[in-house]
């Protein structure tokens, strides 16, 4: 049960993660989209590696259920 719960709290957080940057690009006005484009490149790998741990969570978490 654990690992179902974990396993949803880290895929919401890799969407928080990935939509954070563009809501603040917006926020800001926007701008410069080549140097942006730069920038959320950190964001979206982070975003991917939280996302597969906790697609890895969930999974787990349905297979090891009672």
């Amino acid at each position: 049960m654990t690992a179902l719960i974990l396993g949803v709290v880290l895929l919401a957080s890799a969407l928080v993660i990935l939509v954070m940057p563009f809501g603040l690009f917006i926020l800001g006005g926007g701008g410069d989209t080549t140097r942006f484009s730069s920038f959320v490149r950190g964001f979206v790998t982070t975003s991917i590696t939280v996302g597969v741990v906790g697609l890895a969570s969930l999974v787990f978490g349905l297979i090891t259920r009672k």
